[in-house]
């Protein structure tokens, strides 16, 4: 009876006067059913179809997009409490920057008004893709499918990106996101960890983010902040804005004191933003595909080792010609294998000998963060000069992006060596003595070549020939024999130190700085050093750099033209080609110029 009743209920809901069209709904029941599992079947032909088409390829989470854009890139999860969302949306909109917010099936049918607000306030819409288990692949296409269609018929967006929610990878979810032509992002830094739930000051959490040595955020990095995660509501936006401040902001080039005010509010230009995902990916110009196949590369530019290994007299024949030394490293300091006789007909100038006018050449050493760099290049760009940049590339591959972007501006790029050990250091007894072994010193350069090549590939700068270059400096100037024979043996055709180091991860101060810049650049009579080559750093260490280059470069750009104490800023890749010898006699000045 209790059956009975309730069906009772039921039809009377439904207008039904009596039991005798119950055959007929039970029909319609069943034709409904049939309809839906027919309906099932027809989305999982649909969708092994597409499996068969994709050819078995898995989406990567991408912890960065591959850009060359002055941008980083905010995702939200967690949108099922207001308050912590206006607060972010109410940030995104008083810095004029974008970011993207997933959205899960679950909360399209619980949060519909939060949503809304997010599309009201102008923000990006991704979708949220759950792990469930026992799911498999056509189920992960469905669920992809389902909040496509949501989000276009309720929103009026349109999507292809994805971000897993929970979880390890699981290839059915990565196979799904491929065949559905969609754009599986993760993050390069996950702002919600379990531990801090119950944290109340962001100050607390920096430390624990970030480490010691990582000063910015990178160029197209994927940063993920949960809303709904905080015991304290009000921290998710307080640690968006600590983070902003600590390490986005800094990437901006600070103005020397001197600077007057459009100076001042030129350098605000210099730093990065925020952007959305598909902000990012709708800006084709600035993407790029990584890493490089080195078989799409031109002949000339893929790495190769020498077929007849130098060695012997033909050895030092090409030392002598390839080798631009530096003032301090001879016969006691920083060479190793080499005979008396050998070390001192090795070059000792450190300058550019077919300069012949008053150019001298800006390189910089190792690798840094975004922040280090960023004010460099802008320095560079600001006084329309370009550099040598000499990477060391064993964490390249953590941002690429940022290397893309020296290229893009017009510098040239050599090898500063894979790990940065150099050929030789002093023992406690004060000998030369090598610090890895020949095959270990040669995996070194031929890595830091492979990965450059990589990552820049055929970039062109504005003269038409390539960025990369077969350039090297030497870890801390230092050569052996042996190193030597690895760096020539395996295609690279110069090895350069300079004129000069700076010393600038050291420097006392920056009027002391300033000093050693223009000491390197000019004679004791104020003349330039014609073909110097300044060495300077391109780290965090090396705080001062690019503001005393800015204060050198801004005192040169005062001095008329015709000035003895004027110089040119050149590349060293113009200057080193196949064809040049260091042991050639430096050539004349142009006439016109008051030099040595």
């Amino acid at each position: 009876m209790r059956h009975k009743n309730v069906f009772y209920g039921i039809a009377d809901k439904m207008t039904v006067p009596n039991l005798s069209v119950l055959p007929y709904i039970l029909i319609g029941i069943f034709c409904l059913l049939g309809l839906c599992a027919n309906m099932r079947a027809v989305a999982a032909a649909d969708y092994t179809a597409l499996r068969v088409e994709n050819g078995g390829r898995l989406a990567e989470r991408q912890p960065f997009l591959h850009t060359v854009r002055p941008v980083v890139v905010f995702t939200f999860g967690g949108l099922s409490k207001q308050e912590p969302l206006d607060d972010i949306l109410h940030e995104l909109m008083q810095r004029n920057m974008r970011g993207t917010f997933f959205v899960t099936e679950r909360e399209l049918q619980r949060n519909s008004a939060n949503i809304e607000r997010i599309v009201a306030a102008g923000q990006d819409l991704g979708i949220g893709l759950r792990p469930e288990e026992g799911a498999d692949f056509a189920a992960y296409c469905a669920q992809i499918e389902r909040i496509q269609t949501a989000l276009q018929t309720r929103y009026g967006v349109e999507t292809n990106v994805v971000r897993q929610m929970s979880g390890a990878d699981e290839e059915a979810i990565n196979e799904a996101v491929s065949a559905m032509k969609c754009v599986l992002v993760g993050q390069g830094l996950n702002v919600v960890q379990s531990k801090h739930k119950d944290v109340q000051m962001a100050a607390e959490l920096m430390p624990q983010l970030f480490g010691r040595w990582t000063t910015s955020l990178n160029r197209g990095e994927i940063v993920y902040l949960r809303m709904d995660f905080y015991t304290r509501s009000e921290l998710t936006a307080e640690i968006f804005r600590t983070i902003l401040a600590e390490k986005l902001d800094n990437i901006r080039y600070t103005a020397p004191a001197s600077s007057n005010a459009q100076m001042q509010e030129d350098h605000q230009s210099s730093g990065y933003t925020v952007a959305s995902v598909q902000d990012v990916l709708a800006d084709k110009s600035a993407q790029y595909s990584y890493p490089v196949d080195m078989n799409d590369l031109p002949e000339d530019m893929r790495p190769y080792v020498r077929a007849e290994k130098l060695e012997g007299r033909e050895l030092m024949k090409e030392f002598y010609k390839r080798y631009i030394g530096a003032p301090e490293v001879g016969e006691t300091d920083r060479m190793l294998g080499f005979s008396r006789s050998e070390m001192r007909q090795a070059d000792r100038t450190g300058i550019v000998k077919t300069v012949a006018d008053n150019t001298i050449f800006l390189s910089f050493d190792d690798w840094g963060s975004d922040d280090s760099i960023n004010h460099i290049l802008y320095v560079l760009r600001k006084h329309r000069v370009h550099g040598t940049f000499f990477v060391i590339t064993w964490n390249l591959h953590n941002n690429p992006n940022l290397l893309r972007a020296i290229a893009a501006e017009g510098n040239e790029i050599g090898s500063h060596t894979n790990g940065h050990k150099p050929m030789t250091i002093q023992d406690e007894k004060g000998r030369q003595i090598p610090v890895q072994n020949p095959e270990e010193y040669d995996e070194d350069v031929r890595s830091s070549y492979e990965k450059l090549a990589a990552t820049v590939g055929d970039m062109k700068l504005p003269s038409g020939r390539y960025a990369l270059t077969r350039l090297l400096r030497p870890p801390t100037l230092a050569v052996s024999r042996m190193g030597v024979a690895a760096i020539l043996n395996n295609g690279f055709t110069y090895l350069v130190n300079g004129s000069g180091s700076t010393e600038d991860y050291s420097a006392v101060s920056m009027e002391s700085l300033v000093g050693i810049l223009h000491n390197l650049t000019h004679e004791e009579d104020g003349t330039v050093k014609r073909g110097a080559i300044l060495v300077m750093h391109m780290s965090s260490t090396a705080a001062r750099t690019a503001e005393a280059l800015d204060i050198l470069l801004t005192a040169n750009d005062a001095l008329p033209e015709g000035h003895p104490g004027k110089f040119k800023v050149g590349l060293l890749g113009d200057y080193l080609t196949g064809d040049y010898d260091q042991t050639m006699k430096q050539v004349k000045p142009v006439k016109g110029y008051a030099l040595h």
